[in-house]
């Protein structure tokens, strides 16, 4: 898997310096900006890598039931209040919508 990850980042690299090469050459701005875009693509992977095997590297060595209980609780309990703050928009936008009816035929003196 590392080495497929390895592949596709230099190829990501070597893309972005061709495509600087060419606009150098060539005076074209829009090949420059497609070269720093496939950098920061090869940047972006290595960063999203290295974050997702520092967590699945955590969550590996955490053998304690407790801390994944934890982060259960934790996930759990925010599910829990965005549902409940979004049953709450509704009620108020409900009572607002209520209270305050105007008809089409009132005008303002």
């Amino acid at each position: 898997m590392i080495v497929i990850f390895l592949v596709f980042v230099v190829i990501l690299t070597l893309l972005s310096l061709y495509f600087m090469r060419e606009a150098i050459e060539q005076q074209e701005f829009s090949l420059m900006w497609a070269g720093v875009l496939m950098a920061a693509a090869a940047a972006g992977t290595v960063g999203v890598y290295l974050v997702a095997g520092n967590y699945t590297g955590y969550m590996m060595r955490s053998h304690d039931q407790v801390a994944i209980e934890q982060a259960y609780d934790s996930i759990r309990w925010y599910v829990e209040t965005e549902e409940a703050s979004s049953e709450l928009q509704v009620y108020v936008s409900d009572a607002v919508s209520d209270s305050v009816k105007v008809s089409p035929t009132d005008k303002k003196p």
